[in-house]
């Protein structure tokens, strides 16, 4: 998260949110005052505490604020020794809140919102195009469907820098953790605005090396080698579909990668369910002819209300939505 707000003073017209803060921190410090207090604080001690509280570690902490552990730890300290109150105690699986921690937590969330709200409003009227947007997106979206048209949105949009980030964990938006999120599952945070792009059709697939080897399935897998996702539950409908239909065959590799899976598929080491958009037009890849298929997974776009506007997120969205949709799809739905 970038820094907005550093002194808690710029924040005195959001409603209140200074007096706030005041009240939240004297209430920590026995015989505290407004005069003495004041000096001793701003947002970054906000985004240290709670950030701290939700990774756990130092070491988290610094990654999620890319700044060094020990960073982290002396901007803690310090906190502390100004509120003259141990807000966490270290133990062996990492810090947890203490006492004065959690009377702190629910005050500092609501001086979060506040900050994020400012910035938030700031950079939705901003109509400039230019500046970084931040995109997560699974890595099988990401490296399959927005990579390899990346060149034509620098080419359009030379002053807008993408930030793409690779997960499956969620990603709050409202804390501006992302500008823009897409999804294989519908996102559920609030004040989000959701669309559906496209949907996602898997088919079984093996290379032209795999198949002059062992030869293409007719009407079963018996005899084949196959490669899984990983046993685990995100990726249960399509394991269980293809799980329910092996009749014999032998699974050679699973993994949690998409990409991983693909590429593996394409050097020969098994047949695979992959995304059909990208493999049917792979030249290295032959469809197995085997009746039937997974439930199609749906692409689901989000973005905080607050951002809408923004000419470079709607730039970005923009080239999302044609990216991620087919053509024919973007003619019906006109």
């Amino acid at each position: 998260m970038t820094p907005f707000v550093r002194d808690m003073g710029d924040l005195a017209p959001c409603d209140g949110t200074r007096a706030q803060l005041g009240n939240a921190f004297l209430q920590l410090r026995p015989g505290g005052n407004a005069a003495k207090l004041q000096p001793m604080f701003n947002w970054d001690d906000v985004r240290y505490f709670l950030t701290l509280h939700r990774q756990g570690t130092l070491a988290a902490a610094g990654a999620a604020l890319a700044l060094d552990p020990t960073t982290v730890g002396r901007r803690l300290l310090k906190l502390e020794e100004g509120l003259g109150a141990r807000l966490f105690d270290r133990t062996p699986t990492g810090y947890v809140l203490t006492e004065a921690g959690h009377r702190l937590l629910p005050r500092a969330e609501r001086i979060e919102r506040e900050a994020l709200g400012v910035e938030r409003d700031v950079a939705g009227e901003d109509q400039k195009l230019e500046g970084v947007v931040r995109l997560t997106a699974t890595e099988m979206l990401t490296t399959r469907f927005i990579a390899p048209h990346l060149r034509r949105f620098r080419e359009r949009y030379p002053e807008i820098q993408l930030e793409l980030q690779c997960t499956n964990l969620d990603v709050n938006l409202a804390r501006r953790e992302a500008d823009i999120a897409l999804r294989l599952a519908r996102p559920t945070q609030e004040d989000l605005i959701i669309k559906r792009l496209s949907f996602i059709h898997l088919g079984l697939y093996a290379s032209l090396d795999y198949i002059t080897r062992f030869g293409l399935p007719k009407d079963n897998l018996a005899g084949h080698q196959l490669i899984l996702f990983a046993n685990t539950r995100p990726f249960r409908r399509e394991n269980d579909w293809l799980e329910a239909r092996m009749d014999g065959a032998h699974v050679t590799l699973r993994s949690d990668s998409v990409s991983a899976i693909y590429s593996a598929t394409v050097a020969g080491s098994g047949i695979a369910l992959l995304p059909c958009l990208v493999a049917d037009h792979d030249h290295h890849l032959k469809r197995v002819p085997l009746e039937g298929a997974p439930e199609p997974r749906q692409i689901w776009q989000a973005v905080h209300k607050d951002l809408r506007d923004s000419a470079r997120i709607r730039a970005v969205l923009d080239f999302v939505g044609k990216t991620m949709t087919p053509a024919q799809e973007r003619v019906s739905a006109a």
